[in-house]
């Protein structure tokens, strides 16, 4: 591993690379296998690989993997398997394994190359969508009974109010399948992602391997034609979009759909910021926590947007003077189809109110979009100190509360910031 483009490039990876020879020692290991396994760089030069990670029996099957290489040279596609870091969590990996070769002509195996990367999160999704499927069919069962009791008692066509009623039913029915479908089929998107960069990163390392030994390019480089040929490029409807423009589009459609409201939207945008993204998912990236942070602070109060640009990311932050999270809330909020508030509470709201949601769907979908698109999310949040539990009702307006005077003192006693950061220049998945 003396080889110093190889190095560089392994150590830019985002997937942790271990490179392990048959006398058990670690040759290798980049800044990523360190981060991912949570074991230091001295450490991991220091110590062998039995003493590293044989003694936790909840890591026999990752092990399994290095000792079918090293014993019975043997090597994984891909497997997916848990693993108990040194700090005691429990992450799950997917793991590739392959033989490094001696870079003479000799066929001398001299190790196993192992890639992994962490799953976890995306295994939470898969238990998230299980979920979803379970909790569908009471989520629906409440409007629809609405409806239909409605309509057997909506004889007057002058009887507005039923009428009413069952729009807004209808509407909250649209808005869960809308919502449902994204998730599903985003995810699904996703999973074909993260196997185009797979296959990429396979095509990289045949152009490492071709220009390491140029006798051999032309048979590696067919090769490589040859999986590019089977599995074919993977692309996406992203293309580069003025992130500023799409702010100020996402604020005015906030603003018309909550004119009923009596919340500021304020926004402090750098201009000419683009980023490389589907421009539908953007758009419902973007509402996503206007929205939450419309329905979560009280008429009065304050939201403002703003985008900035660090060295190495574009940040967007939507910042409330709303109620905020509580921290219980703050780490099931991703998970979908979480109640902070008994369900009868959200139903009677419409969409944009205070109060107003419950369902968490549309969290759920932005971190989908987060993983397939590749920025990343932060929240931040104080709850109101003055209704610390989740079962504690704010009045909805700044004016009906007996605790505060003004916009600037209710700002003073809670609130959610969400920051989303993307890639600068707007970098696509495939490159």
């Amino acid at each position: 591993m003396d080889n110093t483009i190889t190095t560089i490039i392994l150590e830019s990876m985002n997937d942790g690379v271990l490179v392990i020879g048959f006398d058990g020692r670690i040759v290798f290991a980049n800044g990523a296998a360190n981060d991912l396994l949570c074991i230091g760089k001295s450490e991991m030069a220091e110590k062998s690989y039995t003493e590293l990670f044989m003694s936790e029996s909840e890591n026999d099957a990752f092990n399994d993997i290095i000792f079918n290489g090293i014993q019975d040279r043997e090597t994984r596609v891909y497997c997916e398997v848990p693993f108990r870091r040194s700090d005691g969590k429990l992450v799950e990996l997917a793991v590739t394994s392959s033989f490094l070769r001696n870079k003479v002509k000799s066929e001398q195996d001299e190790g196993i190359v192992v890639v992994f990367k962490d799953i976890t999160e995306s295994k939470a999704l898969d238990r998230a969508r299980q979920r979803i499927l379970d909790h569908l069919s009471h989520e629906l069962r409440t409007p629809l009974t609405i409806i239909n009791a409605t309509l057997k008692r909506v004889i007057d066509p002058e009887n507005a109010r039923f009428g009413d009623r069952i729009e807004q039913n209808l509407k909250r029915l649209q808005d869960i399948q809308l919502a449902v479908n994204d998730i599903v089929n985003r995810k699904q998107a996703l999973e074909e992602v993260h196997f185009g960069t797979w296959i990429k990163q396979v095509q990289h390392l045949f152009d490492i391997i071709a220009e390491e030994n140029g006798e051999c390019a032309s048979f590696i480089n067919t090769v490589k034609n040859e999986i590019t040929g089977l599995f074919g490029e993977h692309y996406s409807s992203s293309q580069s979009i003025d992130l500023s423009e799409e702010i100020v589009k996402a604020v005015e459609q906030s603003r018309r759909s909550a004119a009923h409201r009596q919340v500021l939207l304020n926004t402090e945008i750098k201009n000419g910021l683009r980023v490389w993204i589907d421009p539908e998912a953007l758009n419902k990236i973007l509402m996503t926590p206007v929205k939450n942070a419309i329905e979560a602070t009280p008429d009065g109060g304050e939201i403002i947007l703003s985008l900035t640009q660090a060295e190495a990311y574009i940040l967007l932050s939507v910042r409330d003077t709303g109620i905020g999270i509580t921290p219980e809330s703050q780490a099931q909020i991703f998970g979908g189809f979480y109640h902070a508030r008994d369900t009868n509470l959200y139903s009677t709201k419409k969409p944009y109110d205070f109060g107003a949601g419950g369902k968490g769907l549309e969290l759920l979908r932005l971190k989908i979009f987060a993983d397939l698109y590749q920025f990343t999310i932060e929240c931040e949040s104080k709850r109101c100190v003055f209704i610390p539990d989740e079962s504690q009702l704010c009045p909805g307006s700044i004016e009906a509360c007996p605790h505060v005077k003004d916009g600037g003192e209710c700002a003073k006693t809670g609130g959610t910031t969400f920051r989303l950061k993307f890639k600068r220049h707007g970098v696509r998945l495939s490159d």
